[in-house]
């Protein structure tokens, strides 16, 4: 990230809900957070944000976005959409803690119908900063600032080893350095109280692959401008078996419909049960 500014794929992120979320059946809270904060960000990120709210506009979005990277709003809001189902089919238990929120409205659209519910939003500084302007107070939804991946011994610290909970890792895996991402992730198996996790990745780039698995170089450098390379990949499988030997079970599994990223979500032998959703 660039120093003093919120995260630039969060708000490119913010984009696609605009875009397609209605499309996606996203809730109304995602779409509302999403337009909030593209507005906020100012610059370009506003002109974008109008760009979103009509047909002409949209469509010149999908122009663009056909030479850069096709089909990446759909995906995008698919990616949601997924994380949005699994958590309604089985409800977290305690806490929803979401590292790297970015400007998502899933956790706050669910603190809403589950009076049980509490989520913890991190991210950066700056990022979170822009949220809680656009985002606003709600009961049961706090706010801190994390340093990724070396920040999740700081939730340990907090005691929330020992609660029931629920880790959403949306499309943030993949920004983190190897080794110190793989720690945390064997970090987490050993809190006395597992959580959940909810997480996705890139899969490895392949010849003929389309997405993320394909390598662009537009994509690389408009990354590493806005200080947010891709540096982690994994082959689902790989995962899967990291994941197994520290004592997680997969129940669901996302393939990205081909697009180079998944979803795993995975439950470990000391986690509690989910609850049945309606």
């Amino acid at each position: 990230m660039i120093p003093g500014r919120p995260s630039a794929t969060a708000l490119i992120v913010a984009l696609s809900v605009a875009r397609r979320g209605v499309a996606a059946g996203l809730p109304d809270t995602s779409l509302r957070i999403a337009a909030r904060a593209l507005d906020a960000a100012g610059g370009h990120w506003r002109g974008l944000g109008r760009l979103a709210r009509h047909r002409f506009g949209r469509t010149l979005l999908d122009f663009v976005e056909g030479i850069a990277l096709p089909g990446l709003a759909a995906h995008h809001c698919a990616r949601k959409r997924w994380l949005l189902d699994r958590l309604r089919a089985m409800p977290p238990l305690g806490d929803l803690l979401w590292p790297a929120v970015g400007f998502d409205g899933t956790g706050a659209s669910l603190v809403d119908t589950d009076p049980r519910l509490r989520v913890r939003e991190y991210d950066h500084p700056d990022t979170l900063r822009l949220r809680a302007r656009i985002a606003g107070t709600q009961a049961r939804v706090s706010r801190a600032p994390i340093d990724l991946p070396d920040g999740i011994a700081d939730l340990r610290a907090q005691g929330l080893d020992h609660l029931a909970t629920t880790l959403i890792a949306e499309g943030v895996a993949m920004y983190l350095p190897p080794r110190p991402l793989l720690r945390a992730l064997r970090m987490l198996a050993r809190w006395p109280v597992p959580p959940r996790l909810l997480l996705t990745a890139l899969a490895p780039i392949t010849a003929q692959g389309r997405g993320f698995s394909a390598d662009s170089g537009l994509v690389r450098r408009w990354l590493s401008a806005h200080g947010e390379p891709f540096l982690w990949r994994c082959a689902p499988e790989r995962l899967e078996r990291l994941l197994q030997r520290h004592g997680y079970a997969i129940e669901a599994r996302w393939d990205g419909a081909g697009y180079g990223e998944y979803a795993l979500d995975a439950r470990h032998a000391r986690t509690p049960p989910f609850k049945t959703g309606a």
